[in-house]
Protein backbone atom coordinates (compact mmCIF):
# COMPACT_ATOMS: atom_id res chain seq x y z
CA UNK A 1 0.00 0.00 0.00
CA UNK A 2 1.00 3.70 -0.77
CA UNK A 3 3.03 5.08 2.20
CA UNK A 4 0.99 8.47 1.73
CA UNK A 5 -2.52 6.77 2.57
CA UNK A 6 -1.30 4.26 5.88
CA UNK A 7 -1.29 5.06 9.33
CA UNK A 8 -0.20 3.61 12.57
CA UNK A 9 -3.40 2.19 13.68
CA UNK A 10 -1.99 0.50 16.38
CA UNK A 11 -0.44 3.35 17.87
CA UNK A 12 -3.92 5.48 17.49
CA UNK A 13 -5.61 2.42 19.14
CA UNK A 14 -3.62 3.36 22.02
CA UNK A 15 -5.06 6.90 22.62
CA UNK A 16 -8.90 5.20 22.61
CA UNK A 17 -8.57 4.08 26.43
CA UNK A 18 -7.09 7.55 27.79
CA UNK A 19 -9.69 9.36 25.54
CA UNK A 20 -12.53 7.11 26.47
CA UNK A 21 -11.52 7.65 30.37
CA UNK A 22 -11.25 11.38 30.31
CA UNK A 23 -14.44 11.96 28.56
CA UNK A 24 -16.26 9.47 31.04
CA UNK A 25 -14.56 11.37 33.72
CA UNK A 26 -15.82 14.39 32.90
CA UNK A 27 -19.55 13.44 32.21
CA UNK A 28 -19.33 12.18 35.45
CA UNK A 29 -18.50 15.52 37.07
CA UNK A 30 -20.96 17.13 34.56
CA UNK A 31 -24.05 15.25 36.37
CA UNK A 32 -22.60 16.09 39.67
CA UNK A 33 -22.89 19.88 38.82
CA UNK A 34 -26.11 20.07 36.24
CA UNK A 35 -23.92 21.24 33.74
CA UNK A 36 -22.88 19.25 30.03
CA UNK A 37 -20.95 22.61 29.25
CA UNK A 38 -17.60 21.46 30.67
CA UNK A 39 -17.11 19.60 28.05
CA UNK A 40 -15.56 22.67 26.66
CA UNK A 41 -12.73 22.71 29.17
CA UNK A 42 -11.81 18.98 28.15
CA UNK A 43 -12.09 19.65 24.06
CA UNK A 44 -8.40 21.19 23.66
CA UNK A 45 -7.03 18.55 26.79
CA UNK A 46 -7.97 15.67 24.58
CA UNK A 47 -6.26 16.61 21.61
CA UNK A 48 -3.30 16.52 24.25
CA UNK A 49 -4.12 13.47 25.71
CA UNK A 50 -3.75 11.40 22.10
CA UNK A 51 -0.78 13.53 21.21
CA UNK A 52 0.77 12.56 24.85
CA UNK A 53 -0.02 9.38 23.72
CA UNK A 54 1.61 8.92 21.14
CA UNK A 55 4.90 10.51 22.34
CA UNK A 56 4.80 8.20 25.18
CA UNK A 57 4.76 5.02 22.98
CA UNK A 58 6.80 6.47 20.51
CA UNK A 59 9.37 8.24 22.61
CA UNK A 60 10.75 11.59 21.93
CA UNK A 61 13.72 11.12 19.49
CA UNK A 62 13.64 14.15 17.68
CA UNK A 63 13.32 18.23 17.86
CA UNK A 64 10.86 17.44 15.82
CA UNK A 65 8.53 15.37 18.35
CA UNK A 66 9.68 17.47 20.96
CA UNK A 67 8.36 21.00 19.72
CA UNK A 68 5.12 19.13 17.91
CA UNK A 69 4.36 18.21 21.96
CA UNK A 70 5.05 21.61 23.17
CA UNK A 71 2.81 23.44 20.66
CA UNK A 72 -0.04 20.65 21.50
CA UNK A 73 0.32 21.82 24.93
CA UNK A 74 0.83 25.17 25.17
CA UNK A 75 -2.09 25.42 22.81
CA UNK A 76 -4.38 23.04 25.39
CA UNK A 77 -3.58 24.92 28.78
CA UNK A 78 -4.05 27.99 27.18
CA UNK A 79 -7.34 27.18 25.65
CA UNK A 80 -9.01 25.11 28.75
CA UNK A 81 -7.70 27.89 31.21
CA UNK A 82 -9.71 30.62 29.08
CA UNK A 83 -12.46 28.75 29.05
CA UNK A 84 -12.97 27.89 32.56
CA UNK A 85 -12.11 31.72 33.76
CA UNK A 86 -14.61 32.71 31.06
CA UNK A 87 -17.32 29.86 32.43
CA UNK A 88 -16.70 30.55 35.83
CA UNK A 89 -19.73 31.08 38.21
CA UNK A 90 -21.94 31.30 34.70
CA UNK A 91 -24.75 29.08 34.02
CA UNK A 92 -25.04 26.36 31.59
CA UNK A 93 -24.06 27.40 28.16
CA UNK A 94 -26.66 27.85 25.77
CA UNK A 95 -25.64 25.98 22.86
CA UNK A 96 -25.88 22.81 25.59
CA UNK A 97 -29.31 23.91 27.10
CA UNK A 98 -30.76 23.69 23.83
CA UNK A 99 -29.52 20.56 23.23
CA UNK A 100 -30.50 19.54 26.62
CA UNK A 101 -34.07 20.64 25.71
CA UNK A 102 -34.28 18.45 22.51
CA UNK A 103 -33.06 15.19 24.18
CA UNK A 104 -35.17 15.07 27.29
CA UNK A 105 -35.99 12.84 28.99
CA UNK A 106 -32.95 11.39 30.07
CA UNK A 107 -30.52 13.40 29.07
CA UNK A 108 -28.09 12.81 31.59
CA UNK A 109 -27.19 9.59 30.63
CA UNK A 110 -27.92 10.44 26.44
CA UNK A 111 -24.82 13.15 27.33
CA UNK A 112 -22.55 10.88 27.70
CA UNK A 113 -22.38 9.35 24.02
CA UNK A 114 -24.13 12.56 22.52
CA UNK A 115 -21.66 14.88 23.81
CA UNK A 116 -18.40 13.92 25.88
CA UNK A 117 -18.03 10.35 23.79
CA UNK A 118 -18.33 12.41 20.68
CA UNK A 119 -16.29 14.74 22.04
CA UNK A 120 -13.63 12.29 22.40
CA UNK A 121 -13.83 10.44 18.84
CA UNK A 122 -13.58 13.64 17.04
CA UNK A 123 -10.51 14.32 18.94
CA UNK A 124 -8.94 10.70 18.07
CA UNK A 125 -10.17 11.24 14.54
CA UNK A 126 -8.35 14.78 14.19
CA UNK A 127 -4.98 12.87 16.11
CA UNK A 128 -4.61 11.48 13.02
CA UNK A 129 -2.32 14.61 12.07
CA UNK A 130 -0.02 13.82 15.32
CA UNK A 131 0.50 10.32 14.28
CA UNK A 132 2.57 10.76 11.11
CA UNK A 133 4.98 13.02 12.92
CA UNK A 134 5.54 10.73 16.04
CA UNK A 135 6.04 7.82 14.31
CA UNK A 136 8.47 9.47 12.66
CA UNK A 137 10.57 10.41 14.99
CA UNK A 138 10.44 7.41 17.30
CA UNK A 139 13.98 6.42 16.30
CA UNK A 140 16.75 8.24 14.77
CA UNK A 141 16.79 5.99 11.64
CA UNK A 142 13.60 7.44 10.47
CA UNK A 143 13.45 10.85 12.51
CA UNK A 144 13.01 13.60 9.62
CA UNK A 145 15.72 16.32 10.17
CA UNK A 146 14.07 20.59 11.22
CA UNK A 147 13.39 22.12 7.85
CA UNK A 148 11.86 25.25 6.66
CA UNK A 149 8.57 23.75 6.71
CA UNK A 150 8.87 23.48 10.76
CA UNK A 151 10.10 26.73 11.00
CA UNK A 152 6.81 27.89 8.94
CA UNK A 153 4.40 25.89 10.77
CA UNK A 154 6.00 27.20 14.31
CA UNK A 155 5.71 30.56 12.87
CA UNK A 156 2.24 30.22 11.90
CA UNK A 157 1.00 28.37 14.81
CA UNK A 158 2.53 31.19 16.94
CA UNK A 159 0.67 33.82 14.80
CA UNK A 160 -2.50 31.99 15.32
CA UNK A 161 -2.25 31.70 19.47
CA UNK A 162 -1.40 34.77 19.83
CA UNK A 163 -4.29 36.34 17.39
CA UNK A 164 -6.81 34.21 19.36
CA UNK A 165 -5.59 34.75 22.41
CA UNK A 166 -6.21 38.42 22.17
CA UNK A 167 -9.60 37.89 20.75
CA UNK A 168 -10.37 35.92 23.49
CA UNK A 169 -9.38 38.61 26.08
CA UNK A 170 -11.13 40.98 24.11
CA UNK A 171 -14.41 39.21 23.80
CA UNK A 172 -14.08 38.51 27.65
CA UNK A 173 -12.89 41.87 28.71
CA UNK A 174 -16.12 43.34 27.17
CA UNK A 175 -18.76 40.86 28.38
CA UNK A 176 -17.54 41.82 31.79
CA UNK A 177 -18.15 45.36 31.10
CA UNK A 178 -21.04 45.20 29.16
CA UNK A 179 -24.24 44.83 32.05
CA UNK A 180 -26.95 43.60 28.76
CA UNK A 181 -26.73 40.76 26.65
CA UNK A 182 -27.74 42.67 23.49
CA UNK A 183 -24.75 44.71 22.71
CA UNK A 184 -21.91 43.64 20.24
CA UNK A 185 -18.17 43.88 19.97
CA UNK A 186 -16.93 45.45 16.95
CA UNK A 187 -13.71 46.84 17.87
CA UNK A 188 -9.84 45.35 18.77
CA UNK A 189 -9.48 42.53 16.41
CA UNK A 190 -13.44 42.00 16.28
CA UNK A 191 -13.45 45.11 14.14
CA UNK A 192 -11.99 43.40 11.01
CA UNK A 193 -14.07 39.96 11.26
CA UNK A 194 -16.60 38.53 13.08
CA UNK A 195 -15.49 35.73 14.52
CA UNK A 196 -11.15 36.87 14.91
CA UNK A 197 -10.87 33.57 17.89
CA UNK A 198 -11.87 30.75 15.69
CA UNK A 199 -9.96 32.51 12.91
CA UNK A 200 -6.80 31.92 15.23
CA UNK A 201 -7.80 28.06 15.88
CA UNK A 202 -8.15 27.78 11.93
CA UNK A 203 -4.37 29.12 12.15
CA UNK A 204 -3.15 26.63 14.85
CA UNK A 205 -4.59 23.86 12.42
CA UNK A 206 -3.42 24.68 9.51
CA UNK A 207 0.03 25.81 10.53
CA UNK A 208 0.24 21.75 12.36
CA UNK A 209 -0.61 20.72 9.37
CA UNK A 210 2.17 22.54 7.36
CA UNK A 211 4.65 21.20 9.92
CA UNK A 212 3.95 17.40 9.16
CA UNK A 213 4.27 18.30 5.42
CA UNK A 214 7.28 16.65 6.06
CA UNK A 215 5.89 13.53 6.71
CA UNK A 216 4.62 12.59 3.07
CA UNK A 217 1.81 11.62 4.61
CA UNK A 218 -2.10 12.28 3.25
CA UNK A 219 -3.58 11.55 6.61
CA UNK A 220 -2.39 14.82 7.69
CA UNK A 221 -5.04 17.16 6.28
CA UNK A 222 -7.87 15.35 7.96
CA UNK A 223 -7.47 17.39 11.01
CA UNK A 224 -7.29 21.31 9.48
CA UNK A 225 -10.18 20.19 6.86
CA UNK A 226 -12.29 18.74 9.64
CA UNK A 227 -11.64 21.88 12.23
CA UNK A 228 -12.27 24.40 9.12
CA UNK A 229 -15.73 23.16 9.02
CA UNK A 230 -16.06 22.96 12.44
CA UNK A 231 -15.17 26.41 12.83
CA UNK A 232 -16.74 27.76 9.75
CA UNK A 233 -20.19 25.66 9.40
CA UNK A 234 -20.98 23.30 12.18
CA UNK A 235 -20.25 24.25 15.58
CA UNK A 236 -18.35 27.19 15.03
CA UNK A 237 -19.73 30.63 13.08
CA UNK A 238 -23.18 28.39 12.11
CA UNK A 239 -24.11 28.08 15.92
CA UNK A 240 -23.15 31.17 17.43
CA UNK A 241 -24.73 33.14 14.86
CA UNK A 242 -27.82 31.29 15.02
CA UNK A 243 -31.05 33.96 16.61
CA UNK A 244 -28.26 36.70 17.09
CA UNK A 245 -29.94 38.92 15.61
CA UNK A 246 -32.66 38.73 17.95
CA UNK A 247 -30.91 38.98 20.99
CA UNK A 248 -28.06 41.70 19.89
CA UNK A 249 -30.19 44.15 17.70
CA UNK A 250 -27.09 46.09 16.72
CA UNK A 251 -25.67 42.23 15.20
CA UNK A 252 -27.28 43.07 12.02
CA UNK A 253 -25.25 46.13 11.24
CA UNK A 254 -22.29 44.18 12.34
CA UNK A 255 -22.67 41.84 9.90
CA UNK A 256 -23.23 44.22 6.99
CA UNK A 257 -19.93 46.07 7.51
CA UNK A 258 -18.14 43.23 9.11
CA UNK A 259 -15.97 39.91 7.08
CA UNK A 260 -16.94 36.54 8.71
CA UNK A 261 -14.25 34.70 9.18
CA UNK A 262 -11.29 36.12 7.33
CA UNK A 263 -9.96 39.22 8.95
CA UNK A 264 -10.64 42.21 6.22
CA UNK A 265 -11.15 46.19 6.73
CA UNK A 266 -14.63 47.11 7.71
CA UNK A 267 -17.20 48.18 4.54
CA UNK A 268 -18.42 50.29 6.69
CA UNK A 269 -17.30 52.60 9.52
CA UNK A 270 -18.84 51.51 12.55
CA UNK A 271 -19.10 52.79 16.00
CA UNK A 272 -17.23 51.40 19.27
CA UNK A 273 -18.75 50.46 22.12
CA UNK A 274 -15.75 50.16 24.47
Amino acid sequence: MNLLLTINLELMLQAVPVLLLLAFTTWLISLAIDDVSIVDYIWSLLSLAAAATYAYHTGIESTVSLVMLLMVSIWAFRLTFFLMKRGRNQPEDRRYQVIRKNNSPNFGFKSLYLIFIFQGFIAWIISTLFVPVFDAGSSQETAIAWSLWHSAGVALWLFGLVFESIADNQLHTFNQKVVADSQTLNTGLWRYCRHPNYFGEFCVWWAWFIFAIPTASLWILVAPLTMSYLLMKFSGVGNMEKGITSRRPDYQAYIDSTNTFFPWKPSLKISGNI
